[in-house]
């Protein structure tokens, strides 16, 4: 009997250790000890009671320096925003940029995305800066540039927003969200599962139409001389770094949101008005006697469309937001 006896109250060995089976880590359904991965980079991190949020605002790299022996743990969700576009001149909001998501909400009205799987490795992050608003009535506003999330297996891209419509350009750009149109023209198309595309500007050479968000349908635009600038599309709220989120802008329900897009400029200094920005820090259009506002950084929003005073410099279109990349991972 002592042999059986000796064998089940052996000292642990270093080798189940490692593996998971002993030691500090966290408790599993069946009892074993099982340690979460590990892993460095971003600008900031938010430390939750079961998680790990990596906040990135400008390019960086994702490090992964443990994984634990249970392949569930080694899977992160993620949030890539890219960067708005830019507002038209004398003209439409920009649109947001793209947005992608594994956790809470995602865009364009998409399913949410699966998880994906790293590996003890470096992984780069890119994070678009957003496009200029236009100054002058022959260009649209510039487009922003794409987000990524390298993963043991692929990249997450999402693509930047639109810019608007200037009073003189051929049309809005397509984006992740699209681009406002202006002085009869139509809105720019978004990318499914990203965002949608801008509002028409029809029949009115004086109101932009806004620049569409991660979230919105697709608005009226203006449709005669009295009607006010379209506001841009609305975006979502994306708790992926907790509740309350430490990250994105106020919205209907609280803190959190990201890629709203950008209102239409408007001709009259008085009147029916600019077309507000989106929920998700979307500027608003500007007036005729005045530049559009921008929103708050790091959320992807699309740029207000400028006034329409003078020719061919009307008031600039305003800036669009650069974006932001979360990559969140469980600790318990």
């Amino acid at each position: 009997m002592s042999i059986f006896k000796d064998f089940f109250h052996v000292k642990q060995s270093p080798i189940l250790s490692m593996l998971g089976f002993g030691g500090g880590g966290t408790g599993n359904a069946f009892g074993n000890v099982v340690n979460p991965m590990t892993a460095s980079g971003g600008n900031s991190v938010i430390t939750g009671a079961d998680f790990k949020a990596h906040i990135f605002t400008s390019p960086g790299t994702f490090q992964v320096t443990s994984i634990s022996p249970s392949p569930a743990l080694n899977q992160i969700d993620y949030l890539v925003v890219a960067g708005g576009g830019g507002g038209g001149c004398r003209g439409a909001g920009g649109g947001a940029g793209g947005l992608r998501s594994t956790f809470d909400q995602t865009g364009g009205g998409g399913s949410l995305e699966s998880t994906v799987p790293v590996v003890i490795a470096s992984y780069s992050v890119t994070v678009g800066p957003g496009g200029g608003g236009s100054t002058n009535t022959s260009n649209p506003g510039t487009d922003g540039s794409p987000s990524s999330l390298a993963y043991n297996g692929g990249t997450i891209t999402s693509n930047g927003g639109g810019g608007g419509c200037s009073d003189g350009s051929p049309s809005g750009n397509p984006g992740g969200s699209g681009g406002g149109g202006g002085n009869n023209k139509p809105g720019a198309a978004g990318i499914a599962n990203q965002g949608y595309a801008g509002a028409d500007a029809y029949n009115d050479a004086n109101a932009g139409g806004g620049g569409a968000g991660a979230a919105s349908v697709k608005s009226t635009g203006a449709s005669g001389p009295a009607s006010p600038g379209s506001p841009g599309g609305i975006g979502v709220q994306n708790l992926i770094a907790g509740n309350p989120s430490p990250i994105g802008t106020p919205g209907p329900s609280g803190d959190g949101w990201f890629a709203g897009g950008g209102g239409g400029g408007h001709g009259f200094s008085s009147g029916p008005g600019v077309g507000t920005g989106g929920a998700g820090g979307g500027g608003d259009g500007g007036a005729a006697n005045g530049s559009p506002s921008d929103g708050g950084d790091a959320t992807g929003y699309g740029g207000g469309g400028g006034g329409a005073t003078g020719s061919p410099n009307a008031p600039r279109g305003g800036n669009g937001s650069a974006g932001i990349v979360v990559v969140r991972y469980t600790t318990a």
